[in-house]
């Protein structure tokens, strides 16, 4: 277990007083992409507690399976949540909690030496970097949500692995 992102989270537990899912075993603060999802509700997250790729659904599968397919070690792979927490209701967050979450996305990132990449998936991540500092000047990906339902769109999932393959670019 990484230290420094166990101390992350339960930090962020601590000053907001809601459950967050734990961080994969193989994830580390020294990754060099971080892929930022919306948030943990109706995931397998929710079943495992731990935001990871080898939870059982087919966000996590479809994760997984690009990764594996572009040759992308998952240790360089630090997998989040722009709001992370579960019990969020994030279509209803006002100015004042988008601009809190991303300040607490911030912080991550400021946690993470090695990081020259943020991938963003979905339309609810990428909304929320409007309020993200990006204090590092770290280089912002967006891809689409890589649920079941977003992949049934038109083009998506070849997008979603366009993405991929230029976050591996980038390192």
């Amino acid at each position: 277990m990484d230290k420094v992102l166990e101390n992350y989270r339960l930090n962020l537990e601590k000053e907001i007083k809601l459950k967050t899912p734990k961080f994969d075993h193989l994830s580390f603060h020294t990754a060099k992409i971080l892929a930022v999802l919306q948030d943990p509700g109706h995931s397998g997250a929710e079943v495992s507690g731990v935001c990871s790729i080898d939870n059982d659904d087919p966000t996590a599968n479809k994760q997984k399976e690009i990764l594996e397919n572009l040759n992308i070690d998952r240790k360089d792979v630090l997998f989040w949540n722009f709001y992370a927490s579960y019990g969020l209701d994030i279509d209803k967050l006002g100015l004042e909690q988008k601009t809190f979450w991303a300040e607490k996305l911030n912080e991550l990132v400021n946690l993470m030496p090695n990081i020259v990449c943020i991938v963003s998936l979905g339309n609810k991540s990428w909304d929320g970097f409007r309020y993200f500092k990006n204090n590092k000047l770290i280089r912002l990906l967006y891809g689409p949500h890589p649920s079941k339902r977003s992949m049934l769109q038109a083009g998506a999932e070849k997008r979603l692995i366009l993405t991929w393959k230029n976050a591996k670019k980038i390192i």
